[in-house]
């Protein structure tokens, strides 16, 4: 007598690629939301602290001994790209919708932070010329000396690894890592933070 046969193995899903040109509009919508309320509320907590009396500062005394490299202004400012690129190049929508909510959180963590305890940067960069004067330039455009602790750029630069970590490996995992070590140390070579601002 025959034996019936066996049922086949359920079949496997198919994961389905979602178009790329859905994930791109996605992040560029979040990027035209992002954008602008960075600069809103990065500016008005500049604005709230310039109106106050006194806004102290947190300075350890071996600070001073921190050189200022003016080059390293380019690592500071490569940030700005990887904030962008990282949205777009994504595979899901909801992989966009993820990293935008981390941004986000950073920064209303970030900026309600700037306007409950503002601090302020002490220290005075010489003059620069070429390329690093005129990042330095347009940085100052916007980027007063309140906004200190918490370093919103460590914050971004630590969600930005973090989401790049994942999708590398090898020796273009290592360029990331020293990369990124560069935009941390950035911070301080730029003499755009005090120390304290880092762990913040």
């Amino acid at each position: 007598m025959d034996e019936p046969a066996a049922d086949p193995a359920p079949a496997l899903p198919i994961q389905v690629r979602e178009p790329y040109s859905g994930v791109v509009l996605r992040a560029a919508l979040w990027l035209a939301f992002l954008a602008p309320f960075f600069y809103s509320t990065y500016g008005y907590a500049n604005w709230l602290a310039s109106r106050r009396d006194h806004v102290g500062s947190i300075v350890f005394d071996w600070e001073h001994g921190i050189p200022f490299i003016a080059w390293t202004i380019v690592p500071y400012w490569s940030i700005n790209l990887f904030y962008g690129l990282s949205l777009l190049l994504n595979d899901t929508k909801s992989g966009v919708d993820r990293l935008a909510g981390r941004y986000l959180t950073a920064q209303i963590v970030a900026v309600a932070c700037f306007i409950l305890f503002p601090l302020t940067a002490t220290f005075v960069r010489p003059g620069t010329n070429g390329l690093p004067g005129f990042m330095f330039a347009v940085l100052g455009g916007f980027d007063k000396p309140f906004n200190q602790a918490p370093s919103l750029h460590i914050a971004l630069l630590v969600i930005i690894w973090d989401h790049w970590r994942q999708k590398l490996d090898g020796g273009t995992r290592m360029a990331w890592h020293s990369w990124c070590f560069l935009i941390g140390a950035s911070v301080l070579t730029t003499w755009q933070h005090h120390f304290i601002d880092i762990p913040t």
